[in-house]
């Protein structure tokens, strides 16, 4: 007999709140032992900017011009970039818990297994999807999906979506670029690169429909029975309004400046002749880094490592730049602290070795190397 599953549809939700639904239940796991598997099928009623854990606002996102418009800025408990969310896509969550014998416990085993039910999705409307490690789905090489997972609360959450259409324009108003002839290209690249049903069929097919063939394809690539519900526990709905008061908060807005307050503050101020301050940024197949490093004489005195990568556990950054602080700024030092704490900590960052770290940092630092 199949595993009974649970299955909630929110055809429209806040922008904010569809992040925090998922981020709910799998708190509520950790916290009690009846919460079942779900999966959680919904689309955002507001256009929403969502970065990722691992990302700082003021890096990423065009603040002021989101201010401008009353977008809200939310920072999502998964890895990954910044991204614009509109009516013009479904999401689909799978929050198991812990003990699950349905999902792989390795992350990228995860994505693999999961995205066949949005692929045959594609597939059976008429577009050719393909998986594309570590997380994304493609058809003529355009991204068609993008998706993130990790381990949150008592639970292992992967969230995607099926792009029906998309709003380029304002995807590229809220990035911050250092120039507008910059944002001019990054709007050429994003529209060869990103795909949508609604560029692939001509127009635009019936949501519902497409809607139920994914809820049927996640039974089969799961191998579980879905239970239709329509709202949360009365114990999750309280962690949700929990979350939602979290989100707005600025020490969840801006989880890596307090983790460095110091650091961060010190970007904006002149350093003495012994102690600088380097910025790196490194395209890692598995994404993007973004380092911050105060070194004194020769040795790391703080660091924040920041960016769009994937991690599990969730304070894999804070991890590596505890592992970082005091050591010597050499290759081989580098090197030896993160494989370390990779080890140590079992940390699982998909398409990030040890040594993209290094190469991350060398970038800026290489007079001293």
């Amino acid at each position: 007999m199949s595993e009974e599953w649970r299955l909630i549809e929110f055809d429209e939700l806040p922008g904010a709140e569809s992040q925090t639904v998922y981020h709910a239940i799998a708190e509520a796991m950790e916290r009690y032992d009846d919460i079942e598997n779900t999966i959680i099928i919904c689309w955002p009623e507001d256009p929403t900017v969502c970065i990722g854990y691992h990302q700082i606002i003021e890096e990423e996102v065009d603040v002021e011009y989101c201010q401008r418009k009353g977008l809200t800025i939310v920072r999502r408990p998964l890895g990954g970039g910044a991204v614009y969310l509109d009516k013009g896509q479904l999401f689909y969550q799978i929050i198991a818990r812990l003990d699950s014998k349905v999902i792989p416990k390795d992350v990228a085993r995860f994505y693999q297994k999961i995205l066949q039910a949005p692929i045959e999705t594609y597939k059976t409307i008429g577009i050719n999807a393909v998986y594309a490690p570590i997380n994304d789905i493609v058809a003529d090489g355009k991204k068609i999906s993008g998706n993130g997972a990790a381990q949150i609360g008592g639970a292992r959450v992967l969230t995607g979506n099926l792009i029906f259409d998309f709003n380029f324009e304002e995807m590229v108003k809220v990035l911050k670029v250092p120039n507008e002839k910059f944002r001019d290209k990054i709007a050429s690249s994003l529209r060869e690169r990103l795909g949508t049903i609604k560029g692939f069929l001509k127009e635009e097919p019936d949501r519902q429909k497409i809607k139920q063939i994914l809820i049927n394809n996640f039974e089969k690539v799961l191998g579980v029975k879905f239970r239709r519900e329509t709202e949360f526990l009365q114990k999750e709905q309280v962690i949700n309004k929990e979350l939602l008061k979290l989100y707005k908060e600025d020490e969840w807005l801006n989880i890596p400046q307090h983790r460095r307050s110091d650091l961060m503050s010190k970007r904006k101020v002149k350093i003495s002749s012994s102690t600088q301050i380097y910025e790196s940024v490194y395209k890692a197949p598995g994404g993007l880094i973004r380092i911050f490093m105060e070194i004194v004489d020769g040795f790391f005195k703080d660091i924040i490592i920041s960016g769009d990568f994937s991690a599990n556990p969730m304070n894999t950054p804070e991890v590596l730049e505890n592992a970082l602080i005091g050591k010597l700024v050499h290759p081989k030092h580098i090197e030896s602290a993160i494989s370390i704490a990779y080890q140590e900590h079992k940390l699982d960052i998909p398409g990030v070795s040890p040594n993209d770290f290094v190469k991350a940092i060398e970038l800026s630092v290489k007079d001293l190397f």
